[in-house]
């Protein structure tokens, strides 16, 4: 209901309390995907305390107000449904409530922050399964179980250089 709406998400990430502020740009099953300006973050709905409108915007009841049907797609839908629905992202996700693995396997080879309670790791991912995400960092080959995911944040490729830089330093002074 809230799809492109400006949200703010309370989280718990074993003891601490994360509060995430973004658009809501996919709603799955088990999960909600905000975006901001710079980030993709991604969030099982296990995780999530509580959820609310920032005060000052405007709550839309309407969530497909943002996407137009034009009468060239409407034809497609009607006659070529399950081709026309598959290569848009948008109408995958109004049309099926998506699962967390499901989603994260189409950002295939995207750098990503996971954290879990006890955890943050780093990689890129390879792949997603009902019950596994697997990254990967220099060669190195991490396996998570989903339902211990408390949150999925993309980084980019800068953020990553630094972020391996210091781990290749702490390695070298234990």
């Amino acid at each position: 209901m809230k799809r492109n709406q400006q949200v703010v998400i309370y989280s718990k990430i074993g003891d601490e309390t994360v509060h995430t502020l973004g658009k809501v740009n996919a709603i799955g099953r088990d999960f909600v995907m905000v975006t901001n300006l710079k980030d993709r973050i991604w969030i099982p709905y296990q995780a999530i305390e509580s959820a609310n409108i920032p005060q000052g915007v405007p709550n839309f009841s309407n969530s497909h107000q943002y996407f137009i049907y034009d009468n060239d797609l409407k034809r497609k839908l009607l006659y070529n449904f399950g081709e026309t629905v598959s290569k848009r992202d948008a109408l995958i996700q109004q049309f099926y409530e998506e699962s967390f693995a499901t989603n994260l396997r189409s950002w295939k080879d995207t750098w990503v922050k996971i954290r879990t309670e006890t955890d943050t790791l780093f990689g890129k991912i390879k792949h997603a399964d009902k019950q596994t995400l697997l990254l990967s960092l220099l060669n190195e080959e991490m396996k998570v179980e989903l339902k211990q995911i408390a949150g999925v944040q993309s980084i980019r490729f800068l953020s990553l250089v630094s972020i391996i830089g210091k781990k290749q330093i702490k390695k070298m002074f234990q």
